[in-house]
C-alpha cells in the first residue's frame, strides 16, 4: 500500500485521535473535574474519529481477505459511527454513565485495537515501523533474559500502584528508594571506566536535588492515620511511567555504550545522561518526601500544642 492524500489524512486523524482521547477521558476522572478541557478535547476527538472513519471508506486493501478491497477492518467504520451516535444520544438523555462507557469502549476498540492492526508488516504504517526496527532486532535478540524479567517486574509493580493502596511508611518507601539506587548504580555502571565519572556523579546529585525540591513542595493526594501509622493512597500511573523511564534510559545507554564505547568520555553524552538519571531520581525522592511529610505533620502539631 502506497501513501496517498487520503491515506495521509486518515493516518493523521487516527494518530491525533489516539493522542487526544486520553485527555478527554482524563478530564472527567477523579474528584477535580475539568469540564471545559473535556468538552474541547472530546469534540476534537469526535471530529477526528469521523474523519478517520469516512476516509477509511476510500482506502482499499487487497492484501488482506477482502471484498472489493474492503477488509474485516472496515467493519469498524459503521461500528464507530453507530457508537458515536449512541454516545451523543445518551448524553442528550443526560445518561452520563452510559455516555462515558460507550466512549471508553470506542476508544479502546477503534483506537488501540484497530491501531494494532495497522502495525501488520503488509500495512503502510507497519511497513515503515518494521523497516525502522530491523536494525534493532539483533540487539533485542541478544539482550539477556534477566533484562526482560526486570521489565516485567517493573510493569507489574507499576500496574499494582495504579490501584488505591495502603501501607506503612517503610513499605511505601521501598520502591522509590530502590529506583533511586537503580538510577545511581546505572550512572556509575555507565561511566565507571571513564574519567568523567566524578563529574557525572556531581551532575546526577545536582539534578536529583533540584527535582526533589520542586516535587516535594506539592500536595500528596493521600491520607495518613497517625494511630495506625498507615497511609491510604489513591491509584496513580506516575510510578509506572517513571519506572519505565528509568528502565528505558538504562537500556538505551547500555546499547549505545556497547556499540560506541568512546561515548563514556564524551561530555556531550555524559552530561545529558547524568542529568536525566538525576532528574528521574529527584522525581522519585520528591514523591517519597511528600509521604514522609504527611507522617511528620501530626508530630509537629503535637509539639506546637505543647
Amino acid at each position: 500500500m502506497q501513501m496517498s492524500p487520503v491515506i495521509a489524512i486518515h493516518l493523521s486523524a487516527a494518530l491525533a485521535a489516539i493522542a487526544t482521547g486520553p485527555v478527554a477521558l482524563w478530564a472527567r476522572k477523579g474528584a477535580r473535574q475539568r469540564p471545559t478541557v473535556h468538552r474541547a478535547f472530546g469534540y476534537a476527538w469526535v471530529t477526528l474519529m469521523l474523519v478517520t472513519a469516512v476516509t477509511a471508506l476510500f482506502i482499499r486493501d487487497r492484501h488482506l481477505p477482502n471484498i472489493a478491497g474492503y477488509t474485516p477492518i472496515h467493519l469498524l467504520v459503521p461500528v464507530t459511527l453507530l457508537a458515536l451516535f449512541a454516545a451523543f444520544y445518551k448524553l442528550a438523555r443526560r445518561d452520563i454513565a452510559g455516555h462515558r462507557r460507550i466512549m471508553q469502549r470506542l476508544y479502546v476498540l477503534a483506537g488501540i485495537v484497530t491501531g494494532a492492526f495497522t502495525l501488520l508488516p503488509q500495512r503502510y504504517l507497519g511497513h515503515l515501523l518494521w523497516d525502522a526496527l530491523a536494525p534493532l532486532l539483533p540487539i533485542v535478540r541478544f539482550t539477556p533474559a534477566w533484562v526482560w524479567l526486570l521489565l516485567a517486574a517493573l510493569v507489574a509493580l507499576g500496574v499494582r500502584q495504579a490501584r488505591p493502596r495502603s501501607g506503612g511508611i517503610v513499605a511505601l518507601s521501598i520502591q522509590p528508594v530502590a529506583m533511586i539506587l537503580l538510577s545511581l548504580s546505572s550512572t556509575i555502571s555507565a561511566f565507571r571506566a571513564s574519567p568523567a565519572l566524578p563529574g557525572a556523579l556531581v551532575l546526577w546529585l545536582l539534578a536529583a536535588l533540584c527535582l526533589t525540591a520542586l516535587v516535594a513542595v506539592g500536595q500528596t493526594p493521600g491520607q495518613y492515620d497517625p494511630l495506625s501509622r498507615r497511609y491510604a493512597l489513591p491509584g496513580s500511573w506516575w510510578p509506572l511511567a517513571l519506572m519505565l523511564a528509568v528502565f528505558s534510559v538504562r537500556y538505551v545507554v547500555a546499547v549505545r555504550l556497547a556499540l560506541h564505547p568512546g561515548l563514556s568520555s564524551d561530555q556531550g553524552f555524559v552530561l545529558p545522561v547524568a542529568v536525566l538519571y538525576g532528574a528521574l531520581s529527584g522525581l522519585f525522592l520528591g514523591r517519597a518526601a511528600r509521604l514522609w511529610r504527611l507522617a511528620l505533620r501530626p508530630r509537629v502539631a503535637v509539639a506546637v500544642a505543647a
